[in-house]
Order: C-alpha cells, then structure tokens, then sequence
C-alpha cells in the first residue's frame, strides 16, 4: 500500500507538471491519470503476487510463458480482424466510388497483372487473365495500386 501510494503522489505530480508547461483544460486528461494510476496499480498487485510466490518457493516461470503466450495470440487475433476490416470496408468504398466493375477489364502496377473482372465478394476480387488463370486480389490492395481500366464501350481488340 506504500509504494502504491507513493507512485499516485508520483503520477498526480508529474500530471500537475505537464498541465504547467501545456494546458491541459479537457476533463479527459484526468481521467487518462487516472487510468494510469490504476494500470500501474495492477501491475504493481501481479509484481507483488509474483514475488510473493517466488519467496514461498513456488515456481513462477510459467505465468511469463502464459502471459506471453496470451500477448501473442491478442496480436494475431488483432492482426487478422484488422485486415479482415480493411478488406470489408475497402469493399464498401468499391462499391461507391467503383475502380472496377464486375466484367470489366482493369490492369494492376506495378504488377502488369491484367484481365477482366469476374467475382467480387468481401474479402477479394478476382480477375481471369487472358490466359484463364485467375488471380484473386484483396480489396484493400485495389486501393494501394495503380489501376488501369479499359472503358466500357471499347472492343477487346481496341476499336
């Protein structure tokens, strides 16, 4: 309870130090302290479990694999969602402001991949080369590249 005591007076000084040398007028602000002040205060509580249990012998090397373990599957599960969300949401802005339209024949830079559109769904569209392969594209890569697009009135021998 000291030392939790003595880093509050810590982070409520060192607050009052940053509100002198930058306003800080936003309620917010405080509330971040307080934030802080209860981050510090649980890992402090796990610190104190943890050496706790170490002085009473007990071996405590698996709650680092644990806590590793549980930060790395929390960075893949967030990793996935994340690209899963740019796909989706790139597909709602494919569909308003439209790079490629389904059946048409668009060309991908610096790829030189090109082809005709033939699927669009969430996650990816796919385009048939000339050749009948098909490539799949996800959809947040239609908005990091430079795509051409043949013109819907124009022949597929240019006339």
């Amino acid at each position: 309870m000291i030392v939790t005591r003595t880093l509050d007076n810590i982070i409520v000084h060192f607050h009052d130090l940053l509100k002198k040398h930058r306003p800080i007028s936003s309620p917010l602000s405080s509330s971040y302290a307080t934030i802080f002040q209860r981050v510090i205060r649980w890992a402090l509580g796990l610190l104190l479990l943890v050496l706790i249990l170490r002085a009473w012998g007990a071996d405590v090397s698996f709650l680092w694999t644990a806590f590793v373990g549980m930060l790395t599957v929390i960075g893949v599960g967030l990793l996935a969602t994340w690209t899963m969300a740019s796909n989706v949401t790139a597909r709602f802005f494919i569909w308003f402001w439209q790079p490629a339209r389904l059946g048409q024949r668009i060309e991908i830079f610096p790829e030189n991949l090109c082809g005709r559109v033939i699927e669009e769904n969430l996650m990816f569209t796919e385009v048939r080369q000339d050749d009948g392969q098909i490539f799949v594209i996800p959809n947040n890569l239609l908005f990091q590249r430079v795509i051409r697009r043949t013109p819907d009135n124009v022949r597929e021998d240019g006339k």
